[in-house]
């Protein structure tokens, strides 16, 4: 490193002029990256060249508040117009965090993010982004050293509240900061970011007033209702799969006001969030488990600008499997159950996720559904993700026309068996809407009417068993 002398830092060919207010401006040297800011007594005015264009600024004494380099500590204040100081000419290259360094434990990058939002909070000043460092993270690629799912509100930008560059953060934003509906793009990008980019620390970050968690508390009816609501737009549909928050929040506090009650829903909501986004990904979760990344939860206040880290994801809650070990459910419990998960369907929620451990007890313990269901064969009606169960929860026979009108033994001898054996209260027989099975049993009324045709196929037999009907 080469000292060069910044003593005429105030000279016009050697000052960028970065940001200015009424009371001072920042300047920083041409040579190195020195950023000074100065206290501003407006004088005459003059001329100084930046980037090859002339701009006309205001001549100034002034007092010199910060100053220094990367590579040199504070310079000590200063009260002169021309200050006698030596900086090391600084490679910024060699500082910028690519994915050719190492990276960033996790504890050490959520210090980072306190002592950045403490800058923020302070209302100081962030570096400008050098060419530099955007030329270095062109060609040797991205280190972050922290993932975030953010609120996408735009008083919550994550960069400026952790007081964070280009290449330190790899963001995901939405509408309450959620993966409620097990949404794809952000599970997967923060799987990329954790796997591929050697990042170790994924922050949830939740913030105060926020819209997203008011509107899930004002859905709590609308979650409750019987009948759903057809013409639901997919905000309305996105709002009632935040409202599990929103519930619990108004269990927690049954006589608060609704503003309580909202502030207490976006906490939970963080740490849903950090727990939907596990239960999801088996890579995350097997990296929280290995102790390679850490997983935390942030609480920003739009009105102080300050975070407040509320530590991880809740611990996993004991796996509840129904099996052949268990009690077997009520027939009106096995109805209400069908109706909500088929609530659910017809919301357009996605279905949870199968956790191994669901198959392994299913598979050593054996089954006890709540239902036995005939349903139709049609390829529209898949009748475990129409009412939003999981493996061991229904026993399914299905047919053309889910019928037995020839007295199929094997879908009579299937529900013997599943109600005898295994314990299950409730029957249900499941027919659709335009069914080609029925259609065909309409068209072949004449058939049935007829003798019987010699050399009919079994399909034509059985629509015409089904003419009844």
């Amino acid at each position: 490193m080469r000292p060069h002398d910044c003593s005429q830092v105030t000279a016009k060919e050697n000052i960028l002029r970065l940001r200015a207010d009424a009371t001072s401006v920042l300047l920083r040297c041409r040579q190195c990256t020195i950023q000074v800011w100065l206290k501003v007594f407006w004088g005459s005015s003059a001329r100084f060249s930046l980037q090859g264009v002339t701009h006309q600024v205001v001549t100034f004494s002034f007092q010199f508040l910060k100053m220094g380099c990367a590579n040199s500590t504070p310079a000590p204040q200063a009260k002169d117009e021309i200050v006698q100081l030596q900086f090391e000419e600084a490679d910024g290259s060699k500082n910028y965090r690519t994915s050719k360094g190492s990276a960033v434990p996790a504890d050490q990058a959520l210090t980072i993010l306190k002592e950045g939002n403490s800058r923020y909070v302070a209302s100081k000043a962030p570096s400008a982004t050098l060419q530099s460092r955007r030329q270095a993270l062109s060609d040797d690629g991205q280190l972050p050293l922290v993932a975030v799912l953010s609120c996408a509100d735009s008083r919550c930008p994550v960069e400026n509240i952790f007081s964070l560059a280009a290449g330190d953060v790899f963001v995901c934003r939405n509408a309450g900061n959620t993966v409620a509906q097990a949404e794809g793009s952000v599970v997967a990008s923060m799987e990329y970011c954790m796997q591929n980019l050697k990042t170790q620390l994924l922050v949830v970050m939740g913030h105060t007033k926020c819209g997203a968690l008011k509107g899930a508390v004002a859905s709590i009816p609308a979650a409750d209702a019987t009948e759903q609501k057809q013409d639901a737009s997919v905000l309305e549909n996105y709002l009632v799969a935040l409202t599990p928050a929103a519930k619990q929040a108004k269990a927690d506090l049954p006589q608060a006001p609704v503003q309580e009650v909202e502030e207490r829903a976006i906490r939970i909501n963080v740490k849903n969030t950090m727990g939907k986004i596990l239960e999801v990904s088996e890579p995350l979760r097997q990296m929280v488990d290995a102790g390679r990344i850490k997983v935390e939860g942030a609480i920003y206040d739009i009105t102080t600008g300050k975070v407040e880290f509320i530590g991880g994801p809740p611990a996993p809650a004991p796996l509840s499997v129904r099996t052949g070990k268990s009690a077997s459910v009520p027939g009106p419990e096995a109805l209400a159950t069908l109706k909500a998960g088929n609530a659910r369907y017809a919301g357009g929620h996605a279905p949870a996720a199968t956790p191994k451990g669901r198959i392994q007890a299913l598979s050593s313990d054996g089954q006890l559904p709540m239902a036995a269901v005939l349903g139709c064969a049609d390829s529209r009606c898949p009748v475990e993700l129409m009412f939003g169960v999981a493996p061991g929860d229904i026993f399914v026979c299905r047919n053309a026309g889910n019928a037995i009108a020839k007295a199929e033994a094997s879908v009579v001898a299937s529900m013997e068996y599943c109600m005898a054996h295994l314990k299950t209260k409730l029957l249900v027989v499941l027919g659709h809407t335009k069914c080609g099975a029925l259609n065909g049993a309409l068209a072949s009324i004449p058939a049935a009417d007829a003798p019987p045709k010699a050399n009919a196929s079994v399909l034509e037999q059985y629509l015409v068993a089904l003419t009844p009907a």
